[in-house]
Formats: C-alpha cells, sequence, structure tokens
C-alpha cells in the first residue's frame, strides 16, 4: 500500500501527463482547424444544464430532486456527471 507520499507522487505524476496530452489535443485542434463540441445527451434535463451554464451548480444540484425525487448526495453527483461530460 503506498505511503502519503507516494500517493502524492503518483497524482504529481498523472497531473503532468494529463496536462501535457491536454496540450497535445489543442495542439491538434488547433494544427487540424478542429473545435471540441461537447455532446449534451437527450437524458439531460434542460433546466438543469441551464443552471449549469449560468455557473449556478447549486442551483441544479437543488432543481435535480425535485424532478428526480433523489436526495442531495446523488443529485450532487448526477449533477457533476452531467457537468463534466456536457463541458458546463
Amino acid at each position: 500500500m503506498p505511503t502519503g507520499s507516494q500517493e502524492f507522487q503518483e497524482i504529481e505524476i498523472l497531473r503532468s501527463r494529463t496536462s501535457k496530452l491536454e496540450a497535445h489535443v489543442q495542439f491538434l485542434y488547433k494544427h487540424l482547424g478542429v473545435s471540441f463540441v461537447p455532446e449534451t445527451i437527450a437524458t439531460d434535463e434542460v433546466e438543469i444544464v441551464a443552471y449549469l451554464r449560468k455557473g449556478d451548480v447549486m442551483g441544479a444540484i437543488r432543481t435535480y430532486p425535485s424532478i428526480h425525487g433523489s436526495d442531495l448526495a446523488e443529485a450532487k453527483a448526477a449533477v457533476d456527471e452531467i457537468r463534466i461530460r456536457t463541458g458546463v
């Protein structure tokens, strides 16, 4: 089992690799003249995505349970997943 120091070093290595990959992807986008357009899946509620586009994550989390009847923990997880997937 890794120690706290080893775990920290592994996380830093992964962050560095991720950063390099992101730079490569940006270079390719620029070189190829394309841009990333996040895909919004039909099951994403318009109201939730609208809150996220306004930067109101808490509003999205508070609204999610009224649509799905979930608790706040489930709502937070779902809204985080929608936010990451849609790039909002």
